[in-house]
């Protein structure tokens, strides 16, 4: 039986919560979860990432098919995206209070033990074992960018003052290039969906501790409590799903 758990929190600095996630069952053994990160201003952010979230969700809920193929999911999430961003990207062209929104997605299709990802931004997807945590998507951001040509260490990149420059979002320009990621869980694994207001505050190994040994329900609120023990300096969203 897959399983799900989600929470966001707003943090301790922020005003409001542009972040969103979204979570469903699209079959007795598929779910899907969707997780955005918004920018653009208060109001814009929210609106994109909101949208964002429940446009994907939409999609994916009408046009999965339980028979369908690893080629025919892949497909599903891209499009859904894809439609995601063409939308967000029209409402900010028809409001001026909401131009240059946009928002990070990684949006997941669990099925069985087979995960089907799509990202655009640095909102991540982690793979984590009992003693064990690997970053699955790669950050659409400048200071990846600068790390994978050697300009930076991963050090480096954490006080980076461009460390916040993405160079993919959904909504900001009328198409996007996601990137598609299928990975296999074994069992006892378990996938992390979360935005940066968790990553920028916990580190890869204070991830997998704080995951350690905890209820997978509980998972979630514990990683947003301890981001906001460190500070809590964005909104924060966790997300955990295990087959």
């Amino acid at each position: 039986m897959l399983k799900a758990y989600g929470k966001t929190d707003k943090g301790m600095v922020r005003a409001a919560n542009q972040d969103n996630y979204a979570l469903h069952s699209l079959s007795d053994s598929a779910l899907l979860a969707v997780v955005c990160d918004g920018m653009g201003g208060e109001r814009g952010g929210n609106v994109a990432s909101r949208n964002a979230v429940n446009i994907i969700s939409q999609h994916i809920s009408a046009h999965y098919r339980e028979g369908c193929d690893e080629n025919g999911v892949r497909n599903t999430l891209l499009s859904a995206v894809s439609v995601a961003n063409a939308l967000v990207h029209d409402m900010a062209l028809h409001d001026e209070a909401l131009m240059g929104m946009g928002t990070t997605v990684v949006a997941c299709i669990l099925r069985g033990n087979t995960a089907h990802i799509v990202h655009a931004g640095d909102s991540r997807a982690y793979l984590v074992a009992e003693d064990a945590i690997s970053r699955v998507t790669r950050d659409h951001s400048v200071v990846q960018m600068l790390i994978e040509n050697g300009e930076l260490t991963e050090a480096q990149a954490a006080t980076h003052p461009k460390k916040h420059y993405i160079t993919r979002a959904l909504g900001v320009e009328s198409s996007l290039d996601a990137e598609y990621t299928e990975l296999e869980l074994s069992p006892g694994q378990m996938l992390l969906l979360c935005t940066d207001g968790l990553t920028n505050h916990l580190s890869e190994q204070q991830l997998l501790e704080a995951l350690r040994g905890v209820l997978p329900e509980q998972a979630p609120q514990r990683l947003c409590d301890l981001a906001n023990q460190a500070g809590g300096s964005d909104n924060i969203t966790a997300v955990v799903l295990l087959p």
